[in-house]
């Protein structure tokens, strides 16, 4: 499933004449489940002490601790994901049969009363990114996406809000943030360059993601297409 709102959709093929019509220049998230979460949920503590555990408690993303893929088990979960990705390129009408994934980074985020939120961030040298909610309630902080520009701002400062304003409610056209409150057992996918961060709820209640970073490339056999990169094993390291 594609969901949306603002420069952000979230597409629904329910909705697909909308968007064609509608929306132009917008951003897609795929929100879907992780089909093994019953069973993977079995790994909740380890993940949450390997968070714990690292240096001076630093998170695993700044600590080098970025290969979670690395553990053959976790295969479940990484199997899970890559169905996601697939059924997101189908939604963005692309053939993800000439398509290859790789996982470059892959780390445990945590993230409590005690735990300061993200600030507005992205993942520039990957393509996909995304965020498995291991642990999570409706009352967990929240996901947010962020766009500096608007496509629908169509004069000047539009949409900006002061003293006076023009504009008199906020919807999905108009707004430059959506917040996707996480839903336990599923995924949120996005494209890498998506600015994003936390926002904090009031109850912040426990919360455990897998996060992590996607490179896509051409199969070998479809080397001669150029929209995309080679595989690589095509590569040539200096």
């Amino acid at each position: 499933m594609l969901v949306g709102q603002s420069n952000v959709i979230i597409l629904c093929m329910e909705k697909e004449k909308v968007f064609k019509r509608t929306y132009q220049n917008m951003k897609a998230l795929h929100q879907g489940n992780i089909d093994c979460h019953d069973d993977f949920k079995q790994y909740t503590w380890e993940l949450k002490q390997y968070w714990f555990d690292g240096y001076e408690n630093e998170s695993p993303e700044y600590s080098g601790r970025i290969f979670l893929h690395a553990n053959c088990r976790y295969e479940m979960f990484f199997d899970s994901l890559k169905k996601n990705i697939d059924e997101y390129m189908k939604h963005l009408n692309v053939d993800h049969e000439k398509l290859s994934y790789f996982i470059s980074k892959s780390w445990v985020g945590y993230h409590d009363k005690e735990t300061p939120g993200l600030n507005v961030h992205n993942h520039n040298e990957a393509n996909i990114s995304f965020v498995y909610y291991l642990k999570s309630t409706d009352k967990s902080d929240k996901f947010c996406i962020t766009q500096h520009t608007n496509s629908n701002e169509n004069t000047g400062a539009l949409f900006q809000t002061g003293q006076r304003n023009l504009l008199t409610t906020f919807n999905k056209y108009n707004c430059n943030n959506y917040t996707i409150t996480p839903t336990e057992g599923t995924v949120l996918l996005f494209p890498s360059d998506t600015l994003h961060s936390t926002i904090k709820s009031e109850d912040n209640e426990e919360r455990i993601v897998i996060a992590g970073d996607v490179r896509v490339t051409l199969k070998p056999e479809y080397s001669n297409y150029h929209q995309a990169c080679t595989h690589p094993t095509l590569w040539l390291e200096l």
